[in-house]
């Protein structure tokens, strides 16, 4: 119980790296990116939105960094797409990306990091039914901000349109993503009390 105070409000970055300094803080981020690329570049490309992993790395990413580090990490997986690199799936780039029918939830990782990072932060998130409650808020922000620009881009669509081309495609792979954070990221804390000991 003392360990689980000691690191109830930590992330598992400050847990596992306890020296850091800047330069660690940029090559984490870095090595996020390519994270995130490597989630969006495994998918199945249904129209007009591809089932990827990218949402898994979010949430990896929530739970390592929290917050602040998430959401500068996220926010450089963006900007590393805009700026021309082949990070979003299906190797797409640019500002197009954004204005197309993915770019509502590329906005939505920004807020989903945010979101999930804060309660992280706070203390949640480290037993299976907390991992649950933290993905199924983060998936809630992910889809405002995915049907949102998803009808924006189909125009007149009805809402019953925007929700089969834009989230009941995903139903099945977001509960294995779930699943498997289940089972994986309270082992993770598990490790890091150890760690800390």
């Amino acid at each position: 119980m003392i360990t689980m105070y000691k690191i109830e409000n930590k992330t598992l970055y400050e847990v596992i790296f306890k020296q850091r300094d800047v330069f660690l803080d940029v090559f984490m981020i870095l090595v996020s990116v390519v994270f995130m690329a490597v989630m969006a570049y495994i998918r199945i490309p249904l129209w007009p939105v591809p089932i990827t992993m990218q949402t898994f790395g979010v949430f990896s990413i929530a739970f390592f960094f929290g917050y602040r580090k998430g959401f500068l990490a996220i926010l450089a997986y963006v900007l590393a797409g805009l700026v021309g690199l082949g990070v979003f799936a299906g190797y797409k780039s640019g500002f197009g990306a954004l204005i197309g029918p993915t770019g509502g939830y590329i906005a939505g990782f920004l807020f989903m990091v945010l979101i999930v990072g804060w309660m992280i932060e706070k203390g949640y998130g480290r037993s299976k039914k907390s991992v649950l409650m933290c993905m199924l808020v983060g998936e809630i922000v992910l889809y405002t901000f995915g049907l949102a620009g998803l009808w924006l881009y189909l125009g007149n669509a009805s809402l019953a349109k925007v929700l089969m081309l834009g989230f009941v495609p995903f139903i099945i792979g977001d509960t294995v993503k779930a699943l498997g954070a289940v089972a994986l990221f309270p082992y993770l804390w598990k490790g890091a009390e150890k760690i800390s000991q």
